[in-house]
C-alpha cells in the first residue's frame, strides 16, 4: 500500500480535514470547537481541549497557495482561539481525559500553539479580545508555573511545559516563566539516561522521545546552551538505532509501544547535527511513501502534534553538511543499551532490534530487500477462565546474559489489563469527576491508580520463559523454553504475532508491513499442560527466502 504524498501535501490535506472537525457555525454556542464528537455527534459530555491546538496549523494553512482567497479562514481561527479560552478553568488549566481534570499535560501542549496562533493573527483581534486572550494565556502560564505532574515521569509532557513557559516569557517578559522553564529542562536532563534516552513512565520509548525532542529543539532555538546541545546530541545518537530499514520507527519494544515518528525536532536540529540531517532525509522519504505511520493513519487524538511537526519540518531550513551513515545502512552493528533493555544486532544480511526489557521482543529486517521478515512481540495466551496474559512485560531488571554472539533472557508473564468503559464505571467516574476529583491532589491520586491499572499493573501468572537467541552472519537461531512455575490451566498460547499488552492510545496505528502474513510457531498445548514445560526452536534464515523457518 505505497503512496506518494509529500510531507507538505499531507499537511495541507490534514488541514482540510481539520476544517470539518471545527465548528464553523456562528449560530451555535460551540462556534470554534474542534471536538466534533461533542458539538456535532454529541456523543461525549465535554470538549477535549487539546484538539484546540489545531488553530496554529490553520494559521499555517492561511499562508499556503491552496488557501488563497479563503476570506473566512481568519474568522474560523479567531473563533477557535476565543472558544479555547471559554473552556479554560479559572486556574488556567484545561481538560483532556475527563471533566474537571485540570490536566498539566493538556495545558502544556496547548499553550505554545495558542501563543503562536495569537502572535501570528494578533492584528485581527479587537482590543477587548486581545485583553481576554492575553489574560487567558497568562492564567495558563501561571498554572504551569505553580503546578506539576505527579502521576508519573513523562519526559515529553515536561518538555512541552518547558516550551510553553519559555514562549510565555518571550511574550510577556515575566522572568519567573523562564526560570521555571529552565528548572524543568534541568529536571529532564538529570533524568536522561547515560545511553541517551528520556524516561517515559518506566523506560525508553523511541516514538515519544521524538516528540520530546520537538519541544526541546524549539527551546534550543530560543536559547542555545552547551548543556542542552550535549543532551540533544546524546538523544539523537540513541534514536538513530530505531529507524528500521523498511522505513518504520520504534515499536512494541519501547516502554509505551509507540511507532509514531515526529519529524519536527529532528528537522530543526538537522543544520546542527549530521546525524539529525540524515535521520530527517531518510524518514522524510518514508513519510512520503507511507512506509511509516503518517498523517493519513492518525486519529484526532494525535493529529495535532503530528501535524504541527510536519508543518515545522516543511518550514525549517534543512541541514546538509557532512555525510552520515545511519546504523540501518552500516554493514555491521552491535549495540546493547543495557539500562534501556534494548539491543541492535546487524550483519550485511539483516538488521534486528531486541527488547530484552519487554520479554525478548524481536524484530528482524532483511537489509537486501528492506522488508520486515520477523515481528515477534512475545507470547500471549488465555487461561481456561478467559484471562488473557502475555510475556510482553516491561522490566528493566530482567536477567540477561550476553556473550557477544548470543543472548539469554529470563522473563515472566503478566495478566493483560482488560478494563474497558462501561455505563456503570463511566457513571462512577463522572460522579468522582464532579465531587472528590475537583481536589487536585485527589485527582492526581486517581491518575496514579489509572496508570497502575492500565500501564504498570503487576499481575503475574505462574509462567516463565527462558529465551536464547544466537545471532550468526545470515541466521538467527531462537530457542524458547516455557515452563509453569505454579498451577495454571491454559487454553491457548501463541507467539510470533504483532500485539501490544498495555493500554496506550498512541500505539497500534497501521503500517503496510502488517498486511504480510508470516509463519508462526505452534505450541502443543495438550503436551504443555501435561508436562508443564515446552521447548520451541526457530531459525530465521536469510540465506533462503528471507522468511522465518521453523525447526
Amino acid at each position: 500500500m505505497q503512496m506518494d504524498i509529500s510531507i507538505r501535501d499531507q499537511a495541507v490535506l490534514a488541514c482540510r480535514r481539520l476544517l470539518s472537525q471545527l465548528n464553523r457555525d456562528p449560530a451555535t454556542p460551540t462556534y470554534g470547537c474542534f471536538d466534533r464528537r461533542y458539538w456535532a455527534w454529541k456523543l461525549v459530555d465535554f470538549p477535549e481541549a487539546t484538539f484546540q491546538r489545531n488553530i496554529n496549523s490553520l494559521c499555517w494553512l492561511m499562508d499556503q497557495p491552496e488557501a488563497e482567497g479563503s476570506d473566512n479562514l481568519i474568522e474560523f481561527i479567531k473563533a477557535g482561539l476565543l472558544y479555547t479560552l471559554e473552556i479554560q478553568h479559572k486556574d488556567g488549566s484545561y481538560d483532556q481525559a475527563y471533566p474537571n481534570e485540570h490536566s498539566y499535560g493538556a495545558t502544556a501542549f496547548l499553550l505554545p500553539d495558542l501563543i503562536n496562533a495569537y502572535q501570528k493573527k494578533k492584528d485581527n483581534f479587537l482590543q477587548d479580545e486581545r485583553v481576554f486572550i492575553e489574560n487567558g494565556l497568562i492564567r495558563s502560564a501561571d498554572f504551569l508555573y505553580r503546578a506539576s505532574e505527579l502521576h508519573g515521569f513523562i519526559a515529553n509532557h515536561l518538555a512541552g511545559a518547558a516550551l510553553a513557559l519559555m514562549k510565555s516569557y518571550q511574550l510577556f517578559g515575566e522572568g519567573k516563566y523562564k526560570t521555571k522553564s529552565n528548572n524543568i529542562v534541568q529536571r529532564i536532563i538529570e533524568n536522561q539516561s547515560g545511553e541517551g534516552w528520556f524516561q517515559e513512565y518506566n523506560g525508553a520509548d523511541p516514538g515519544y522521545q521524538t516528540l520530546c525532542m520537538y519541544y526541546l529543539a524549539q527551546i534550543f532555538q530560543i536559547e542555545h546552551s552547551d548543556k542542552l546541545y550535549n543532551v540533544l546530541e546524546k538523544s539523537l545518537q540513541f534514536l538513530q538505532f530505531f529507524i528500521h530499514p523498511d522505513g518504520t520507527f520504534g515499536g512494541e519494544y519501547g516502554s509505551r509501544r509507540t511507532e509514531i515518528y515526529y519529524p519536527g525536532g529532528i528537522a530543526i536540529l538537522s543544520p546542527e547535527f549530521p546525524v539529525a540531517a540524515e535521520m530527517h532525509t531518510f524518514m522524510k522519504e518514508s513519510i512520503r511513501t507511507g512506509d511509516t505511520v503518517n498523517l493519513m493513519d492518525i486519529d484526532m487524538g494525535n493529529l495535532a502534534p503530528l501535524l504541527s511537526n510536519y508543518i515545522t519540518a516543511v518550514s525549517t531550513l534543512e541541514g546538509a553538511g557532512e555525510s552520515y551513515v545511519l546504523p540501518n545502512k552500516q554493514k555491521e552493528v552491535t549495540r546493547v543499551f543495557k539500562s534501556a533493555g534494548l539491543a541492535i544486532i546487524a550483519t550485511p544480511g539483516y538488521y534486528s532490534v531486541l527488547g530484552t526489557s519487554n520479554g525478548g521482543i524481536l524484530k528482524v529486517f532483511n537489509k537486501k530487500t528492506n522488508t520486515l521478515v520477523y515481528d515477534d512481540c512475545g507470547l500471549f495466551g488465555e487461561t481456561s477462565n478467559g484471562q488473557k496474559f502475555s510475556s510482553q512485560v516491561t522490566n528493566l531488571t530482567n536477567p540477561i546474559r550476553w556473550d557477544g554472539n548470543a543472548f539469554e533472557i529470563s522473563s515472566t508473564f503478566n495478566k493483560i489489563p482488560m478494563q474497558f468503559p462501561t455505563p456503570f464505571n463511566y457513571l462512577l467516574l463522572r460522579i468522582a469527576n464532579l465531587t472528590i476529583m475537583r481536589c487536585r491532589f485527589l485527582n492526581e491520586v486517581m491518575k496514579k491508580i489509572f496508570v497502575k491499572l492500565l500501564i504498570n499493573k503487576n499481575s503475574p501468572v505462574p509462567l516463565r520463559r527462558i529465551r536464547k537467541i544466537e545471532f550468526k552472519q545470515n541466521i538467527i537461531h531462537i530457542v524458547d523454553k516455557i515452563e509453569k512455575t505454579g498451577l495454571i490451566q491454559i487454553k491457548t498460547l501463541v507467539y510470533g504475532k504483532k500485539f501490544s499488552a498495555i493500554h496506550m492510545a498512541s500505539a497500534r496505528y497501521f503500517t503496510p508491513s502488517q498486511l504480510v502474513k508470516r509463519e508462526q510457531p505452534i505450541i502443543d498445548i495438550e503436551t504443555f499442560q501435561r508436562t508443564g514445560v515446552t521447548t520451541q526452536s526457530l531459525i530465521i534464515d536469510l540465506h533462503k527466502d528471507s522468511q522465518a523457518h521453523l525447526v
